[in-house]
């Protein structure tokens, strides 16, 4: 009979159930957390739901655990007053529930914060030493780049200068040549050829030369 009451009612709670959610709740109580908190890791151990286990909590295992649950809360209690006093002879520093500050935690927290602007201040400083040097360069590239620059234009001119007098070169050499390929007896009559002023190749008879002279 009681087995298929037990088939019928498979959400029924067993005193197991009942242990498991008594014995998370208890634990969540003397860690100074909520039974909400506890409520919620039942529900995932015994695959009900949060309001299931709360429910089940208020209506039936509280009342069974009336003497545990206040153990746990003075429990609860005897650890917040070890924590506090801890804290006021400056143990326990990195405890999550801390509240209160120690001297000793006081100047711990100074000195930290000294060394992390020393820190901060050295890397600043490095960082400035880093950029006066980065700037000294560009400075000098700068300075070489402008040289450079002033030797192409020079260099630019010159090579201007040069091309203009080889095409001048070119062309008076060019009609010398067909001056005399045009009169090739211009010598024995008594012509000679001269370049003036202005580079233009000019033919002088010998008789005014030697007047010239």
């Amino acid at each position: 009979m009681r087995q298929s009451v037990r088939t019928m009612r498979q959400d029924a709670w067993t005193q197991e159930d009942d242990a498991i959610l008594a014995e998370i709740v208890l634990r969540h109580i003397r860690d100074g957390s909520t039974q909400l908190a506890g409520f919620n890791e039942a529900s995932r151990r015994l695959g009900r739901t949060a309001a299931a286990c709360g429910f089940r909590w208020n209506a039936v295992v509280r009342k069974q655990y009336r003497p545990s649950i206040e153990g746990a809360k003075e429990e609860r209690k005897e650890r917040k007053s070890q924590q506090i006093q801890a804290q006021l002879e400056g143990g326990d520093y990195d405890h999550p529930t801390a509240t209160l500050m120690s001297w000793a935690q006081v100047l711990r927290f100074l000195r930290q914060e000294k060394n992390t602007a020393q820190q901060w201040a050295s890397r600043w400083r490095a960082a400035e030493r880093q950029a006066a040097e980065w700037k000294s360069k560009f400075e000098g590239l700068a300075r070489e780049h402008e040289k450079l620059s002033e030797q192409y234009q020079r260099l630019s001119r010159d090579y201007d200068v040069i091309v203009e007098d080889y095409r001048s070169l070119v062309q008076i050499v060019e009609r010398a040549r067909k001056a005399t390929l045009f009169d090739n007896e211009s010598i024995d009559h008594g012509f000679m050829y001269r370049i003036d002023e202005y580079g233009n190749l000019e033919r002088v008879h010998e008789d005014r030369l030697e007047s010239a002279e």
